[in-house]
């Protein structure tokens, strides 16, 4: 703490009173919370107290003489041992700057910084003199970069850097058994193409609340990076990690985005002995999820495709009596055309999942009763791509995504996405244009009236040769429907 000596030898009276003048306009104007104190049976006793105090602390000059508790009274319970240190014998290696919380009349706490200067006058009586500052903003600046440097932006769990910090400082006897679990979540990519980043967001964020909802408090939680997860527990065995796995999926099962279940691939591994590498235990982990991940995947894919494909059922008119009804069509259609079993298997899966990238149409647009405007049908002009981002983003339906992809292509090349023309656009999918518009016009819509067997094959003719195959559409109008 600085030692200021005050001296006012060789000053008049009329010079001291007139340099007291000018030091009071200075003090009464400054933006900072001045005052002076002595240290009183280990509390302050102000003597002087600048009148900014009110602007700041909310405070009058005269309450804190008067009533020097009404200044420790609005200091934070936790911070009171900081102003009540008694400064003893000042020296150069004394602490001079405080920092502390105080309430600044608003019920909130603000954060002051104050520089403290011991005064000794000719008697040799000591004062401090000090300087308070409201250093809140700096306070939340720095604790906002403390938190982001420590934390996952999107989630609020600890980030990478934040538990690599802790796998060193855990990485000791005493955490012995020491476990790690690491956890995946499946299908992100899926509901990322399926209903756009915002949506994919929400899950890794309801993902990392189920996580803690699952934990115990000393368990520490990371987000890994992209869709994975890391929780190291101190002091856990490899059967209490596994146990503690089995709450994570459990908790899972009973978690939806929508009509999206949450699912985790997850890898226990604990480290047992002192001279095993931690990250050789990650790493094991890290394997571990892998092969439950490789193990789970069609599971998941199903299960993630059929909750797609209800959603579109009850968004739309793609009821499962429509799709029977063209699967029927489709198949008889395929067998007359000599396509081989395998064929004739990826032909029904395309019946099933052509519209799948409806999904992410409004619902008020797929079932309008009226005429698309030019926005709404460049918005559902995108289902094609949608579709075959989502089953390539699925081993088990990807062998179907290019005919899902193509199957609004018109034979003349004025159709939808990529304007293919031709023998350009797969069989399979110029057959599913085929059956899905005669299906459609036989069965009627809201906006479109049904038409006969008889008017529907001579909408299938007059647009053969443009909109349809020209040689499929005789096949199918003789051979596959009654007319």
């Amino acid at each position: 703490m600085d030692v200021i000596t005050v001296q006012f030898q060789g000053k008049n009276r009329e010079e001291l009173l007139q340099s007291l003048a000018r030091l009071e306009t200075i003090l009464a104007q400054t933006p900072a919370v001045i005052y002076t104190y002595k240290m009183v049976a280990g509390k302050r006793v102000f003597t002087y107290v600048n009148e900014n105090i009110v602007n700041i602390l909310g405070l009058k000059a005269e309450e804190v003489i008067r009533d020097p508790e009404s200044w420790t009274r609005q200091v934070h319970p936790q911070d009171l041992s900081i102003i009540a240190t008694e400064p003893g014998q000042p020296t150069t290696e004394s602490p001079n700057l405080l920092e502390y919380r105080f309430d600044c009349g608003t019920g909130d706490y603000c954060w002051l910084q104050e520089k403290q200067n011991v005064i000794i006058n000719e008697e040799g009586e000591t004062e401090i003199v000090a300087i308070c500052w409201d250093v809140t903003e700096q306070k939340l600046s720095e604790e906002k970069i403390r938190y982001m440097s420590f934390h996952d932006t999107l989630t609020g769990l600890y980030n990478r850097v934040f538990m690599e910090e802790e796998m060193r400082r855990l990485d000791t006897d005493r955490q012995l058994p020491l476990s790690i679990i690491m956890a995946d979540l499946n299908d992100l990519k899926l509901v990322n193409d399926t209903y756009g980043h915002d949506m994919g967001d929400e899950l890794l964020k309801t993902v990392a609340q189920t996580l803690r909802d699952s934990c115990r408090k000393e368990d520490i939680l990371a987000r890994w990076g992209g869709d994975e997860f890391v929780i190291l527990l101190p002091k856990t065995s490899r059967s209490e990690a596994e146990r503690l796995g089995k709450r994570i999926r459990r908790n899972c099962r009973q978690t939806h985005i929508g009509d999206i279940p949450i699912s985790l691939a997850l890898g226990a591994a604990s480290k047992n002995e002192a001279d095993t590498s931690l990250y050789d235990v990650l790493k094991e982990a890290e394997v571990s999820m892998y092969k439950q991940k490789l193990a789970d995947s069609k599971n998941t894919g199903g299960t993630v495709l059929n909750a797609l494909l209800k959603t579109l059922e009850t968004k739309s008119f793609e009821k499962e009596e429509h799709v029977c009804r063209m699967q029927m069509l489709a198949l008889k259609f395929g067998e007359k055309l000599g396509l081989p079993d395998s064929e004739l298997n990826r032909l029904s899966l395309l019946i099933t999942l052509r519209d799948i990238g409806k999904i992410s149409i409004p619902k008020e647009i797929l079932t309008k009763e009226g005429p698309l405007t030019e926005e709404e049908w460049e918005i559902m002009k995108k289902h094609p791509e949608t579709g075959y981002r989502i089953t390539r983003a699925i081993e088990e339906f990807a062998l179907v995504a290019e005919d899902i992809l193509a199957h609004h292509e018109n034979w003349d090349g004025s159709g939808y996405p990529r304007g293919l023309r031709g023998e350009q656009i797969p069989l399979l999918a110029r057959i599913t244009a085929i059956v899905n518009a005669y299906e459609i016009m036989t069965s009627g819509r809201p906006y479109r009236r049904r038409l006969s067997p008889a008017e529907a094959a001579a909408e299938l003719e007059r647009n053969a040769g443009t909109q349809f195959d020209p040689d499929l559409v005789p096949i199918f109008l003789t051979e596959v429907v009654e007319l």
